[in-house]
């Protein structure tokens, strides 16, 4: 016996109303169509989530640029202190600056967003074959780049302390020829690249031409250097730049960074010490041969990492 609700002990069944039957009748139609646009949303959201450059759509991109100029200051106070000391002091503050004065505050920053490092700066694992071709190209670059600095170098020469802080860098045993090398063909290398090419050149991409970014970035990365080096510290920040961009791995640019700091490594431990105003380059004899042998190879090499896919 059923229970009795209403008086008298009747059922009240209350039918529903026409707009509801209408809506239960459509529920089917509805529910198809959520699961056939379920993967379509999900795919969007997950694009959505994996998008490398998560920092610049959480953080305003004004506010990037102060953190890049502040993150570049630290860099240059951290090693200042000292310069004053040996060639392996220097070293240390080199790689202590690069570690603590950019890489560490970038990956703070990251973590307190909670957003994965690697993935926000491009570092992808590196496949052979295009690091070979950026080898390649890379060392045909070099005695392109030392022809226009030794030009430079003739009509705006290095200051004197500039050259004090060069001739220290000579290492005076195996210990201090190691530490300079960690410092400047690893430490700097990844910093100067996640700070010019992993920050400030992906802010400026949101609102220019990649041309117009790749070229700031790389006029202010030669802008940081002296004066008689800026020609070709920016010629090689466009090709760091440039091949951030077609690549999308900032590994490339960091292999490309050390092998140029560790050729002129080799230029200044090669000569004898006290030199001025610079150690002389191998390339200065015979400058306009070796400019063009050198484009020609540079552009022939740069043909296959221009082609390889993005890791």
């Amino acid at each position: 016996m059923e229970p009795a609700d209403g008086p008298g002990g009747s059922v009240n069944r209350a039918e529903p109303p026409v707009n509801d039957l209408a809506g239960c009748r459509g529920a089917p139609e509805r529910i198809a169509r959520r699961a056939l646009l379920a993967p379509v949303a999900t795919g969007l959201y997950t694009a959505a989530m994996l998008q490398p450059d998560r920092l610049g759509a959480r953080v305003n991109n004004w506010i990037l640029l102060l953190i890049g100029v502040l993150v570049f200051i630290l860099y240059q106070l951290v090693q200042a202190p000292f310069y004053g000391m040996s060639a392996g002091w220097i070293a240390v503050g080199i790689t202590l600056s690069a570690l603590a004065g950019v890489t560490f505050p970038l990956f703070m920053l990251t973590r307190r967003l909670r957003i994965p490092f690697r993935n926000q700066f491009l570092l992808t694992r590196p496949r052979w074959g295009t690091s070979l071709a950026v080898t390649a190209a890379t060392l045909s670059l070099i005695p392109a780049l030392e022809v226009i600095t030794d030009l430079m170098s003739r009509h705006y020469p290095p200051k004197p302390y500039y050259l004090q802080f060069v001739e220290k860098l000579r290492p005076d045993d195996l210990p201090s020829m190691l530490t300079v090398g960690i410092a400047l063909v690893l430490a700097v290398p990844l910093a100067e690249e996640l700070l010019f090419r992993g920050l400030l050149q992906r802010v400026l991409l949101r609102h220019s031409s990649p041309y117009m970014a790749v070229a700031l970035v790389a006029l202010l990365f030669g802008v940081v250097h002296p004066l008689f080096s800026v020609p070709g510290v920016a010629l090689l920040g466009a090709y760091f730049g440039a091949m951030a961009y077609r690549l999308e791995n900032l590994y490339y640019p960091i292999l490309a960074h050390a092998i140029w700091n560790f050729a002129n490594l080799i230029v200044l431990w090669s000569t004898p010490a006290g030199l001025d105003p610079l150690p002389v380059s191998p390339f200065s004899q015979h400058p306009v041969l070796w400019f063009t042998v050198s484009t020609l190879l540079f552009a022939f090499f740069s043909r296959f990492w221009i082609r390889s896919r993005p890791s």
